[in-house]
């Protein structure tokens, strides 16, 4: 592959070209590639040096001269040509498909029951990406003798962790204060509303796959995911999906904080804080769009608010809380932060 991108752009004149590669850091595990199919730790075409995540955190690829074919970190806003690569087309027969993807629906099982009664059939429970998918599967469910359906995620205080490890970018979830496996309403009033549910009670299950998958019985290719990091200050990128607290939080905090949030590609990241106590006039939070303090400011608030949500033009977003008060009489903020195509 490597070498036939150099070929079929060699008669453009083009110098240099986007790679679907973001780096969270200067080790090769620690770069991934933007379709969420793991790191480049399994193969990379790196000059030496690199990934250097402080020269930008996008990687694009050198076609003439030298280094010619390796790849190399550039800043995400440098404007570069691009190569598209289009997915293999697969033959597949299966009854019940909408956007590339096969749907199967099988009888009540509990959560991690059905999860396994999916993998038999080289899927998972359903994740839902989008309001035109949300309706097609109510579609799928005109009339049942059952309310609800379960799908393949678990809710977090209205963060969606999904069972296929896709990110979350879109939620039809109807309360946000609590913990639960998800099952969707196939009712006539509620049709398509998201609930929390009991893990361990049956509900029908529905199943999904991508069209044209491969024999899922056999060895599977190993995919790292990025590091899940705990909700702790300073300590790094963080890859959405996730959340971030205040220190010692739900406690009073009794420290400052800086995060950096990230996410693949041309994806965005919104951030929301759906309270926030802090000592007025002298702690503050401070919302940047991009990687630092340089970046523009979309935001910055002191004492008590409630529910705000910020939106990047980019891939990542900074967080600085500034500590000044001295005083441990506040609780501080938590805050959720998702992948938006």
């Amino acid at each position: 592959d490597n070498r036939a991108i150099a070929s079929f752009v060699s008669t453009h004149g083009i110098d240099h070209l986007w790679m679907g590669v973001f780096c969270i850091g200067n080790g090769r595990n620690l770069c991934y590639y933007d379709d969420q199919s793991g790191s480049t730790l399994l193969y990379d075409n790196f000059a030496a040096g690199f990934p250097s995540s402080a020269s930008g955190r996008c990687v694009y690829y050198s076609v003439p001269g030298h280094p010619a074919g390796q790849w190399l970190n550039g800043y995400c806003n440098q404007k570069l040509s691009y190569v598209c690569e289009l997915p293999t087309t697969h033959p597949d027969i299966c009854d019940l498909n909408f956007n590339d993807n096969c749907y199967f629906t099988i009888d009540a099982f509990s959560f991690n029951d059905g999860q396994q009664q999916c993998e038999q059939l080289c899927a998972n429970m359903v994740s839902i990406h989008s309001s035109e998918e949300n309706r097609y599967i109510t579609s799928l469910y005109p009339k049942t003798s059952y309310d609800f359906i379960l799908i393949g995620g678990m809710a977090v205080n209205g963060f969606v962790m999904w069972n296929d490890g896709t990110v979350m970018d879109y939620s039809n979830l109807q309360t946000s204060d609590s913990t639960g496996c998800l099952c969707m309403s196939v009712n006539n009033y509620t049709r398509g509303s998201w609930y929390l549910a009991d893990c361990s009670t049956p509900k029908h299950i529905l199943c999904k796959r991508p069209i044209g998958v491969p024999n899922c019985r056999g060895t599977p290719v190993p995919i790292t995911s990025p590091p899940v990091t705990p909700p702790t200050c300073n300590s790094g990128v963080h890859v959405a999906p996730g959340w971030i607290t205040s220190p010692r939080y739900p406690s009073n905090y009794n420290a400052g904080c800086q995060y950096t949030l990230t996410t693949y590609g041309s994806n965005r990241i919104h951030v929301y804080f759906p309270i926030a106590v802090l000592e007025g006039g002298y702690d503050y939070v401070y919302i940047y769009d991009g990687d630092s303090k340089d970046a523009p400011r979309l935001d910055y608030w002191t004492g008590t608010n409630q529910a705000k949500g910020y939106l990047s033009t980019g891939n990542t977003m900074f967080i600085d809380f500034i500590y000044r008060s001295g005083s441990t009489k506040n609780q501080g903020f938590n805050a959720t932060f998702i992948s938006i195509f």
